[in-house]
This record gives C-alpha cells, sequence and structure tokens, in this order.
C-alpha cells in the first residue's frame, strides 16, 4: 500500500471502545452464555499458558458474552422495534441469525461490521490477502503475521480478526480470535472471519441466495472431548478468494447461479491471477497477484529506499482496489451504515417475499380445499327446489288445516260450548299442518351440503363469530338470557337451519295462548252482557206493572243480540288475523331458511382468512417505512 495511506498509523493503537466489537456470533449467543463460567475459568488458565508470540494477556472485557441492556440510540429506536416485530411475525421467512446481526447493528450509532474473506475450497489465499490488507509497511514484521501464516488448523472452524491494542490471540475462545493492531479495523470498525467456501460444481442445476456468501458456516468446539457443533456465523460484506483459472471459473459460475438481489454490492471477488491493467478491478472483482504485493511489502520493510520499488509492486499486484472496498465500507456520522442498510433491506424483502409467498400458498390450499363451482351450482338449485315446495306446502296445508272440522267447530255461536277447546284445536293444527314436510326436507338438504363439504367450515366460523357475542350478552343480563333460552330452542347444537321449528314454537308459545285468551273473554262478555240485561228487563217488569212483558223484554233482547253480535264481529276477525299472522310467520320462516341455506352454498366450504397474515404484511411495511425514515 502506498505509504500516504498506511504510513500515518502507529503501532500504538487503543482499542475501539465500542460495545459492538465484542459482538458475538447470535447463533451461538445462548451456548456461549451457559459456557460464560466455564470459559472464564479457562481464559485464565490461557493467559499463563499463553503462545509465545502473544504481547499481553487478553483483558477480561473481550469476553464474548452478550451484553442486555443496551440503550439503543433515539433514531434508530423506531428502525430496531420494528425489525423485531419482523422476527416475531416472520420466523420462517427471514435467518435470523441475520436478524439478530441487524438488530445488535443498530444499538450503537457506529456498528461493528464483520467481513467474511471465503478462500475457495481452502484458506490459504485467503490468509495471505487478509496478512497483505492488514499489514503495516512501515514496520517490521509482527507476530500476528506470524501466526497467521503458521495457521494450518482445520479451516471449517474459522478464524475471527479484531482491532487491539497489541497482538495476541484467545487460544479457548470458542471461534480461534487474534486482534491486531490495524488502521483499516480501527477506521472502518470491523472484524474479518477467515474461512473457505465450497466450490463444488457436482450440482450445475443448483441455485443459490446471497445467504451462501454472507452467512458462512464454521465450526465451534461444544465440550472439552473434541466435538464440534457447526453453526451460521453472519455477516455484512464478504470477499471471495480464489486462485488461477479454476478459481475464476468456480467464483464466476457461484455468482452465476446466486440470486443475490440487492446485496450485490456485499460481494466482492479477489482472484488471484494475472491481468492487463486495464482489466484488473471493477465494482465486482479484482485480479490481484499476492506474491508480488508480498514481495513489495517485504521491499519496503528492507529499506524506506525501497519505496519506488514499493509502490510499483504494490499498485501492479491489484490488492490495493481491495484495501479501497474495504476502506469504502464505513459512512459518514449520523447516516446509517452502507453495509447495515443492505443487511436490513434484505431482512425486510425477504421478510416480504416470505410473506407474499405464504398467502400465495394459503390461497392456494383455500382454492384447493374449496368445494367446486359445479356442485355450487347443484346445491343451489336444491335450495330453489325446496322453497318451491315449501311454499306449496305453507299454502296448502294451512287452507287444509283451516277447512278441517275441528277449526269451523270453533265457529263464534259454537264457542259457547268449544271454548275451552281453542287451544288444542290450534295447537293440534300447527303440530300437524305447519310446515312438517318442509322441515324435514330442510334437514335433507343440510345433510347434502354436510357431504359436499359446504357445512363443516361455515359452521366453524359462525361459532366462532357467535361465541363472544353470546357471552357479552349473557355477561349484561344472565336472566334475560336464560328466559330466551327457555323459551327457544337450542339452535347451535344442530348443523341445520332451525327457523321453520323456532317459529312454530313462538305460535305455540305467544300466539295461541292469546287467541285462547280473547276467546275466553269474548264468551264471558258476552254471558255477561245478556245476564245483566236481562236482569235490568225483569226488574223493569216489576217495578212497573203497566208495562207489557213485551216491552220489558226488549232491553234484555238488545243486551243478547249486542253481545251476540259483538262476539261474532270480534271472533271473526281473531280468527281471520290469526290465520294470515300463521302464515305469515311460515313465509318469513321460510325466507329466512331460504336465504341461510344460499348463504351456506355461497360461503361454505371455504377456509377461514387467518388474521396473522394481514398482522404479518402490516409489520413488514412498518418495518420498510421505519428504514425509510432513517437518514
Amino acid at each position: 500500500m502506498p505509504p500516504k495511506l498506511r504510513g500515518s498509523l502507529q503501532r500504538s493503537l487503543r482499542r475501539v471502545q465500542n460495545s459492538a466489537s465484542d459482538l458475538p456470533c447470535p447463533s451461538c449467543a445462548t451456548f456461549r452464555r451457559a459456557l460464560s463460567t466455564r470459559r472464564s475459568a479457562n481464559i485464565s488458565d490461557g493467559n499463563r499458558q499463553s503462545s509465545s508470540w502473544a504481547a499481553s494477556p487478553r483483558p477480561s472485557t473481550t469476553s464474548s458474552v452478550i451484553h442486555s441492556g443496551r440503550q439503543v440510540p433515539p433514531r434508530l429506536r423506531e428502525l430496531y422495534e420494528a425489525l423485531g416485530q419482523v422476527q416475531n411475525v416472520a420466523t420462517e421467512q427471514v435467518n435470523l441469525s441475520r436478524l439478530q446481526l441487524a438488530l445488535r447493528g443498530l444499538e450503537s450509532e457506529v456498528p461493528l461490521i464483520r467481513v467474511a474473506v471465503l478462500g475457495l475450497d481452502d484458506a490459504n489465499s485467503a490468509r495471505r490477502l487478509v496478512r497483505l490488507l492488514l499489514a503495516d509497511p512501515l514496520t517490521p514484521r509482527e507476530t500476528w503475521e506470524d501466526a497467521l501464516d503458521a495457521y494450518e488448523a482445520d479451516t471449517s472452524r474459522g478464524l475471527l480478526i479484531r482491532y487491539g491494542d497489541v497482538s495476541e490471540s484467545i487460544p479457548n475462545n470458542l471461534l480461534p480470535t487474534i486482534s491486531v493492531p490495524s488502521s483499516i479495523l480501527k477506521k472502518g470498525n470491523l472484524e474479518i472471519l477467515v474461512s473457505s467456501l465450497g466450490a463444488d460444481t457436482e450440482m450445475p442445476e443448483a441455485h443459490f441466495t446471497a445467504e451462501t456468501f454472507l452467512v458462512p458456516t464454521v465450526t465451534i468446539q461444544t465440550s472439552h472431548s473434541g466435538r464440534h457443533n457447526v453453526v451460521r456465523y453472519p455477516v455484512h460484506r464478504a470477499i471471495v478468494c480464489g486462485r488461477g483459472v479454476d478459481g475464476l471459473l468456480a467464483y464466476s459460475n457461484l455468482v452465476a447461479r446466486s440470486d443475490l438481489k440487492k446485496e450485490t454490492g456485499s460481494v466482492y471477488g479477489a482472484i488471484e491471477l494475472t491481468a492487463s491493467d486495464p482489466e484488473k478491478h471493477n465494482d465486482r472483482i479484482a485480479f490481484v497477484d499476492i506474491d508480488q504485493a508480498d514481495e513489495a511489502l517485504a521491499k519496503l520493510r528492507e529499506s524506506v529506499q525501497n519505496a519506488s520499488l514499493y509502490e510499483r509492486g504494490w499498485n501492479g499486484s491489484g490488492v490495493q482496489p481491495v484495501v479501497d472496498w474495504l476502506a469504502s465500507l464505513r459512512a459518514d456520522k449520523d447516516i446509517l451504515d452502507p453495509s447495515l442498510r443492505s443487511l436490513i433491506t434484505s431482512l425486510v424483502d425477504a421478510a416480504e417475499t416470505g410473506v407474499d409467498a405464504e398467502q400465495a400458498k394459503r390461497a392456494q390450499e383455500q382454492q384447493e380445499g374449496s368445494v367446486s363451482d359445479l356442485v355450487r351450482g347443484t346445491m343451489d338449485r336444491s335450495v330453489t327446489e325446496w322453497a318451491e315446495k315449501a311454499h306449496s306446502e305453507l299454502r296448502s296445508s294451512l287452507e287444509e288445516g283451516f277447512a278441517s272440522k275441528q277449526w269451523k267447530d270453533l265457529a263464534w255461536w259454537k264457542l259457547f260450548w268449544h271454548v275451552d277447546d281453542v287451544g288444542m284445536i290450534t295447537s293440534e293444527i300447527l303440530e300437524k299442518k305447519y310446515l312438517r314436510r318442509a322441515e324435514k326436507e330442510v334437514i335433507w338438504t343440510a345433510g347434502k351440503f354436510q357431504q359436499a363439504g359446504l357445512l363443516d367450515e361455515f359452521l366453524l366460523e359462525t361459532k366462532q363469530i357467535a361465541a363472544p357475542q353470546a357471552d357479552t350478552e349473557k355477561s349484561k343480563d344472565e336472566a334475560s338470557a336464560d328466559a330466551v333460552d327457555s323459551q327457544s330452542p337450542p339452535t347451535n347444537d344442530v348443523p341445520w337451519p332451525t327457523q321453520i321449528p323456532t317459529s312454530r314454537n313462538q305460535l305455540l308459545e305467544t300466539k295461541v295462548p292469546s287467541l285462547q285468551a280473547m276467546a275466553q273473554g269474548l264468551v264471558a262478555f258476552s254471558i255477561t252482557t245478556t245476564s245483566l240485561s236481562s236482569v235490568l228487563s225483569a226488574l223493569t217488569y216489576i217495578s212497573f206493572p203497566s208495562t207489557s212483558i213485551y216491552e220489558t223484554c226488549t232491553m234484555a233482547a238488545v243486551g243478547l243480540i249486542y253481545s251476540i253480535r259483538r262476539q261474532q264481529r270480534k271472533w271473526d276477525s281473531a280468527r281471520e288475523f290469526w290465520e294470515n299472522e300463521v302464515r305469515e310467520d311460515g313465509r318469513t320462516a321460510l325466507i329466512e331458511t331460504e336465504d341461510q341455506l344460499r348463504t351456506i352454498v355461497h360461503e361454505g366450504g371455504r377456509r377461514v382468512n387467518q388474521a396473522s397474515e394481514t398482522h404479518a404484511r402490516e409489520t413488514v411495511e412498518r418495518a420498510k417505512k421505519a428504514l425509510e425514515d432513517v437518514k
């Protein structure tokens, strides 16, 4: 690197005090908390047995345990809460480890940015490139460089590099970690994960996502027995290193089969391959010569007089564009970090896509589980046939009942000796002639609905809606609700419309007793009026001897005629009114039954939409709005 970019940095750099600098992998945060006590003891032992290149024991403040109670900046609080809600409603649609990484980034104005340097199939090129990126050309070779070159452990475990005042390793950390006093790490508040990425091409038709590069897997040690556990370690950016033409083809193949969407700028390729200067790098890939860069670095460290050779060798190696790409990750103050914004945008888009896919899936399942239109048309025609037959039955059966001998026995002039039979005769007409066949046929029709699959979902939805209403009404007036229940049969326990029996019971319990009471009142009035007029006529005849019997009987005749005429007029009107009322109640019951049957035909057999889908979409939209509002 040219002196103007690296020469101003001194070795005695202080560690960044941002709490986010010790951010562990969210996937293993719980496990690390469980092992915090044991790890503390291990670190103490490790400090006594530290490696020879460590400058000093690692301070205890570098514990990777996640601390709770961190304060979120006010301008980021709304976005932080919105992302937390997305985590609750879209658990299956987003990568939870990346979401936790985004939430941790929002807990600070200067978030820690993770960069993964992934070597294709092996991490050798990645380690060499990282050493060149972080090395200070104006200082002698440091101990961490030797340790990085000598690191030959299982590459699947990965190696984490953080900024530190001094160079040291943490041998007892679950993920091997070293601290490096590098200006790039300090200025950008970066940490680098060195690992490998498989470039197997045996499945040419396989497709990948951005998580292939941005959520690498590492192996952590879970016990002292040597057992390991593979976890995901999410990062904000990734540099993929390859060697030669094979590495270029492998990287191109991976990128071509990957759907990076809006995270195209988060993945950068560094291929160790000789290329001409005009085609040496662009915003997606850079061709580097690690050997040339290493040689140029060694020349400058030998003597400052080799600065021109260093500059030519360094610029010709192609490593500087990779350094510039790393330096561009940090944004200005009071502006949301571009890497963090890209991560959050990707998460919100993934949640929105997942919610859309889930809604489409549920709609497809609803369509497949619903009754076909052909069946609904058949059931609708059966309802029409039932309605026609029921109205015909209502007309013919009631006419037959009202023309029967029992009903004629209730003529006004026979009312004196049949007044006690009014309730029995009218109840018998209602029991035998009031829509008996229509009631049986509606049960049969409901059975066909049940067989066609129209009734189950409709009844389930009806009960879910009616249950809260019933509880509210009962809590308001339990006595009134109990009285109503005692007067009408239960309607929630039968899977068919019950308007017809309910209407019949209402007539039997309200209309029949009123007609009975009216008949008794008319007979009592006629007898009383006739008796009083007869007594008055007799008293007049006795009190006035000169009055003839024909004159005095006129009063009794007037009372008798008035009472009989009144009884005839009122009783005939009451019978006619009662007949019309029974017919009207029957038509109303049939219309309500038909409406309910048609509602079942049109709405039954359809799955109830889940309110959670609407809530999930609203939550995602709220997160998008909060992200747009943050600068």
